[in-house]
């Protein structure tokens, strides 16, 4: 990640610099934090739709067993999703959104979770400037809402 970059997680994760999960109780049961929570629960299955999706019509994908160990191969793998993602936006170009809808269902959650595999726990470090960041998107939220 660069700069101000992180990625939403689920509560399995620890909140980090660069891991941004929902609440756990008891935190969770205040009112903005019910709203944050929903709002990243929100983004989350669209993103896991996008990614069922693609996972359902390029099966290549579900099969990406790379072991990233250098900028290489980091860049190797970021290619291969870049080319799956175009090819499947020039088939929704082509076939219409509708047959791309029909791909988002056969990858299911449990196949989601075995394409996860299990999840290499963030350290402590960063911890506190994590719970800042997560605590200053809470307030943007709120902020927004507002408008």
């Amino acid at each position: 990640f660069k700069g101000n970059e992180f990625a939403w997680v689920d509560s399995a994760y620890p909140v980090s610099p660069y891991t941004i999960p929902v609440h756990k109780r008891p935190a969770s049961l205040l009112p903005e934090n019910t709203l944050f929570d929903s709002a990243v629960a929100h983004l989350r299955v669209r993103s896991e739709h996008c990614m069922g999706a693609l996972k359902g019509r390029w099966q290549c994908l579900r099969g990406l067993r790379v072991n990233i160990n250098s900028k290489h191969k980091h860049r190797a793998a970021c290619r291969w999703i870049t080319i799956a993602i175009i090819l499947h936006n020039l088939v929704i170009d082509v076939e219409g959104a509708v047959q791309g809808e029909h791909f988002a269902d056969t990858h299911s959650r449990i196949e989601e979770e075995e394409d996860r595999g299990t999840a290499d726990l963030a350290r402590d470090n960063g911890r506190n400037y994590g719970e800042a960041k997560r605590q200053q998107l809470v307030e943007e939220l709120l902020a927004f809402r507002q408008m």
